[in-house]
């Protein structure tokens, strides 16, 4: 293993240790332990051989950043003990794994994914997203893991997790050729040789490929030719009114009707956020039947560039 694939494993393996230990610690409220260790290089036959008995696949579809499927792997009976113990027991596996533990486990990878692709994408510099996330009991036989993950290698990471009532391994499995995507968004591929210099007399010609300037993290604001390459650049924007936090057993008894309490008086302004940061404030209004966002207070447009670069 040379450098690049070492940094490779100890920045996105230590990014999914760090937020797997997180989400798994905050919705159990017991301590977990993960750390994170590059594993074999395996073809779709050799997976079902990472666990004794059934396991839990986990597959995540990126549609942002990344395009491919991500997957998690981990034994059955660990799976169904951490849904246990998020849900308020004391981590007794079951047999199967259905309706809302299998609910519940989606949710926590989500919140893991989420968590995770924050940090890859501060690194990158780009967003990194996932559109879904499913979950699927699966058998050990290896045509089983084959007819659900396709032909072809895969990394794998292996994730090892500690906790009182619970030990085992999750593993992270990268296809090839989501390895490589997110290898070169990290600038973690080997660099090209240079071409040799043209003899003495020789009239050598190069093209210079256009730059796209990288946003600014800070200073001032781009002048206008610099900001131009930025202006068609899609970033997400969300009205917010509020937000709360909730275990997960009370989530999963949400029901048409019910009410969340929010943590913004009815007379607060309702933020804008754009790629995440807070940049307007304002009110919900309806223009033609459709809510509408009507600024009241908004940063200057130097703020603007640079808080979103």
């Amino acid at each position: 293993m040379d450098a690049r694939d070492t940094e490779f494993f100890q920045k996105v393996g230590g990014a999914f240790a760090e937020s797997m230990a997180s989400v798994f610690s905050m919705l159990t409220g017991r301590e977990f332990q993960i750390k994170s260790a590059p594993g074999e290089l395996l073809e779709t036959g050799a997976v079902a051989a990472l666990h004794e008995g059934p396991g839990i696949l986990v597959k995540a579809n990126y549609q942002k950043g990344l395009n491919g499927t991500l997957f998690f792997t981990l034994p059955l009976k660990e799976g169904t003990m951490l849904v246990d113990l998020m849900l308020g027991g004391e981590g007794a596996p079951a047999e199967e794994l259905v309706g809302d533990s299998k609910d519940a486990l989606a949710e926590t990878f989500n919140q893991v994914l989420g968590s995770a692709n924050q940090t890859l994408s501060d690194l990158a510099g780009e967003t990194f997203a996932i559109a879904n996330v499913e979950i699927l009991a699966i058998q050990p036989e290896a045509s089983a893991f084959a007819e659900q993950l396709g032909q072809g290698g895969f990394q794998d990471l292996a994730l090892p997790t500690t906790q009182d009532a619970l030990g085992t391994t999750v593993h992270l499995l990268f296809p090839d050729l989501l390895l490589q995507q997110l290898k070169r968004k990290l600038g973690l591929v080997e660099t090209p040789p240079a071409a040799p210099e043209p003899p003495p007399g020789a009239m050598a010609t190069a093209q210079v490929a256009p730059s796209r300037q990288a946003p600014l993290a800070s200073g001032p604001v781009p002048d206008s030719g610099n900001l131009d390459l930025l202006l068609d650049i899609q970033l997400p924007v969300v009205v917010r009114m509020g937000q709360t936090e909730m275990q997960m057993g009370e989530l999963l008894k949400l029901t048409p009707g019910s009410i969340l309490e929010l943590n913004r008086s009815a007379d607060a302004p309702v933020e804008l956020l754009v790629n995440g940061k807070l940049i307007a404030k304002g009110e919900v209004v309806v223009v033609d039947g459709n809510f509408a966002f009507r600024i009241t207070e908004i940063d200057t447009r130097a703020a603007r560039i640079r808080s979103l670069a």
